[in-house]
């Protein structure tokens, strides 16, 4: 076909022709395993999330040190110690990732004040007990006009959220209480009673109903930590202290975190020397810590339960007169009702006894005499006696060869350790005492189990260590009772005046046929 001079002066298509359909965008294939970042590399967002507590906090300024009846509502930099005196737990709904998770009410307190604290939490909730030795720095002081905010013991009240608020603080004396700083009850003055002090027979009589009634008692026994499911699934854990004083005895029941309060703790830092701070380790011992409960809530009964509400305070070893009374009471009870106290090692020697130049021999009626004339005396000397009843096959018949006590608890087994059901830890049993019974001279006997052998005594009694008894067979054990019935032995004794140790038992340093 030729071409025309038009057509050659005709414009010429420069664009491809529009097709029937819009095209498909092209789009990149995504690679399989990667995703879209946010900008915040792992390490940061595991930093936020979780921060780092171990790392040590710096005042960002000068805090002001003062005592807590010296603080005043409003924005000031303070410093302040005392001991906690109350836990709460606050429960708490996050709306993100960075609120906290929960808290803790505390009512801390130093010897002329209180104050309400609530602690914030991230992740996880501080180590915190009752009696704990704390430091507090915050940057502003509120009123706590509302009741729900703080209590009438401790109308001011601070919010920390360590964790977040890097001008706020909350530190646990761990190693450097000395059990000696804020230990005065709220209140006291030296060479006056406390106010509001009563016996617990007149708190449970009607005295719980006194606004700030006081009440001192002794731990005599902790029972085990149960665990609770609420009606709306949560869990809660409570514990059972019994405790006392010379009228009376009740149950006080700890609740949530308090509950941690009375059993052992493990701390992060356990290198330390300071003798307080392993005690306070050691969690409360039956017969020795000492409680002073202020304001506590009391539901009668045939045991009277005590609990702890928002406005009580707990003081843990408080110093003052009255508390040391009830402690050397305790000790001496708690001696007399024990089933095998410990022996006295310290306290007498069997060398001057043996070897000295002086050798008394007593009767039992003439050392009964000495002890009531001269009951704080100590002193050693012989016994001749004739044992007239073994007990040991019927006690090792019925599990009960060794015994040992915890947490006020009577332990019997035949072995020389055994678990506490109570605590889970091991208790390092002796020789039932019980194993002789009645032994008698020509002018009084003793009871079974009122005689308290060393283990010196033990051997040199039955020729051979109290653990190698275990190895004995039925007829083993029953020719060993039959030879020592009505064997006539001279006791190696010692006597103390003192009840805390010995429990006004006979001590038996060692025997000789």
């Amino acid at each position: 076909m030729e071409s025309t001079p038009a057509d050659a002066l005709a414009p010429r298509a420069c664009y491809p022709p529009t097709p029937d359909s819009s095209p498909t965008k092209s789009t990149a294939a995504p690679v399989s395993g990667s995703s879209v970042g946010d900008g915040f590399t792992s390490q940061e967002k595991s930093d936020a999330l979780k921060p780092n507590f171990a790392q040590s906090w710096v005042p960002p300024a000068d805090y002001e040190e003062c005592q807590i009846r010296e603080l005043h509502p409003g924005p000031r930099a303070v410093t302040f110690m005392g001991r906690v005196a109350n836990i709460f737990d606050i429960a708490n709904t996050p709306k993100t990732a960075r609120s906290a998770k929960g808290g803790v009410k505390l009512c801390i307190k130093d010897e002329a004040g209180a104050i309400t604290v609530r602690v914030w939490f991230a992740s996880q909730i501080p180590v915190i007990r009752l009696g704990l030795l704390v430091s507090i720095w915050s940057n502003h002081v509120s009123d706590g006009e509302n009741g729900a905010l703080s209590s009438t013991g401790a109308p001011l009240f601070v919010s920390l959220f360590p964790e977040r608020d890097r001008n706020c603080h909350f530190m646990v004396h761990e190693n450097s209480d000395d059990g000696k700083l804020c230990a005065k009850p709220l209140g006291y003055r030296t060479g006056h009673p406390l106010t509001g002090l009563m016996t617990l027979q007149n708190f449970i009589d009607g005295g719980c109903d006194v606004v700030g009634a006081k009440i001192l008692v002794v731990v005599k026994a902790i029972g085990p930590k149960k665990t609770f499911t609420r009606k709306d699934n949560t869990t809660s854990e409570s514990i059972s202290v019994q405790i006392q004083d010379d009228t009376a005895h009740a149950i006080l029941g700890l609740w949530g975190t308090n509950a941690n309060s009375p059993l052992r703790q493990v701390l992060r830092d356990s290198n330390t020397s300071n003798p307080e701070a392993i005690r306070s380790r050691e969690g409360w011992k039956a017969g020795e810590t000492i409680l002073l409960l202020q304001s506590a809530s009391c539901k009668p009964g045939r045991t009277p339960y005590l609990s702890l509400s928002s406005a009580s305070m707990v003081d843990v070893n408080p110093t003052f007169p009255d508390a040391d009374w009830l402690r050397h009471w305790a000790l001496r009870q708690r001696s007399r009702e024990s089933t095998n106290p410990p022996f006295p090692a310290k306290t007498f020697d069997l060398q001057i006894l043996k070897h000295g130049p002086v050798r008394c021999l007593y009767t039992i009626a003439e050392l009964d005499d000495f002890a009531r004339v001269a009951p704080t005396e100590t002193f050693q000397g012989y016994l001749s006696v004739l044992i007239t009843e073994m007990k040991i096959l019927e006690v090792w018949k019925r599990q009960m060869l060794f015994s040992g006590e915890c947490c006020s608890t009577p332990i019997y087994a035949n072995a020389t350790s055994v678990q506490c059901s109570n605590c889970e830890e091991f208790v390092e049993l002796r020789l039932n005492p019980k194993v002789i019974g009645q032994v008698m001279d020509e002018t009084a006997c003793v009871g079974a189990g009122k005689l308290l052998f060393s283990d010196q005594a033990w051997q040199d009694l039955f020729g051979r260590k109290p653990e190698d008894l275990l190895r004995l067979s039925n007829e083993e054990m029953k020719f060993l009772s039959d030879r020592l019935l009505f064997c006539r032995l001279t006791l190696l004794f010692g006597w103390t005046g003192d009840e805390s140790k010995a429990g006004g038992r006979i001590c038996v340093l060692g025997v000789q046929s």
